[in-house]
């Protein structure tokens, strides 16, 4: 049975009152919200990591637009042609934001009468504490995709949504066969977008589909074309990480260009876990 694990020692942890308890006596507190925080501390790691607060609000705000729908619905029926070869069904989204795509993961599988166990993981508290809030039916923790809370071979599905990349650590918490969604942006992803900000925009570079321990089962690719403006297109550019290397200038320039018309392109990559004794054996 898969669940939360302690960041200190890995063992499984146990819902105690207002918190969780592992067997070596490591306590950590439930938020109001549902959500636990498993963000072990690091020096690497700012005092409050990953998105901000302002960001959450307006990638939420943007995906329940509906625009981004067309990935949210190939990742669900990815995620469920998944778990039809699967015995138990156990997934984990590690990088999870503000749970969107988590929420619509769980009303489809839901309508298919599957039953399943969603964990979501985040290093944002203010992405985790919005995810716990508004979906339910998820578990929510605040920790880092580079150290999962989650028991080693415990998940048939890790899905990862435009996050970085932890191969060793998806492997030790997928089950031998197990299912990696990787999802990332294809080469004119967000072009239109990009035109609007720079002088000289540039396609994004296409990923290599080779990873140790995994065996690529194929690519997906998804394309459409949106139409953003004002306020939406702000939002939009918050979601990228242009936003973090770019000067608050673009902003202002992106709200006043009126409507831009942009591909939207993903591709979602799967993979399967290969059979080793270790991860350092491939």
């Amino acid at each position: 049975m898969c669940s939360f694990c302690c960041p200190k020692c890995r063992e499984s942890l146990r819902l105690e009152g207002n918190g969780y308890i592992c067997p070596n006596g490591h306590s950590f507190d439930k938020a109001r919200q549902g959500y636990v925080n498993l963000l072990m501390p690091n020096r690497r790691h700012s005092s409050a990591p990953g998105d901000s607060r302002e960001m959450i609000i307006s990638r939420r705000r943007f995906l329940e637009s509906g625009k981004y729908d067309i990935f949210s619905d190939k990742l669900n029926e990815l995620t469920a042609n998944c778990l039809n070869s699967c015995r138990e069904n156990t997934i984990v989204d590690c990088g999870c934001g503000e749970g969107y795509y988590d929420g619509r993961l769980c009303e489809y599988l839901d309508k298919l009468k599957i039953k399943y166990k969603l964990y979501g993981v985040d290093i944002s508290k203010d992405a985790v504490k919005a995810a716990s809030g508004k979906y339910k039916g998820v578990s929510f923790a605040v920790a880092s995709v580079f150290d999962i809370p989650i028991r080693k071979n415990s998940a048939d599905v890790a899905v990862s949504v435009f996050s970085p990349m932890a191969e060793s650590e998806f492997y030790r918490i997928l089950k031998k066969g197990g299912y990696l969604i990787y999802a990332v942006p294809a080469a004119r992803h967000l072009m239109g977008l990009k035109e609007a900000v720079y002088d000289k925009p540039y396609e994004n570079e296409k990923k290599d589909t080779a990873y140790k321990g995994f065996r690529f089962e194929g690519r997906h690719s998804v394309r459409g074309e949106i139409n953003v403006s004002g306020e939406e297109a702000v939002d939009l550019f918050k979601m990228t990480p242009y936003y973090y290397k770019t000067e608050l200038s673009a902003v202002e320039k992106i709200r006043g260009t009126g409507a831009i018309k942009t591909e939207i392109q993903f591709d979602f990559l799967v993979y399967r876990k290969e059979e080793a004794e270790t991860y350092e054996d491939f």
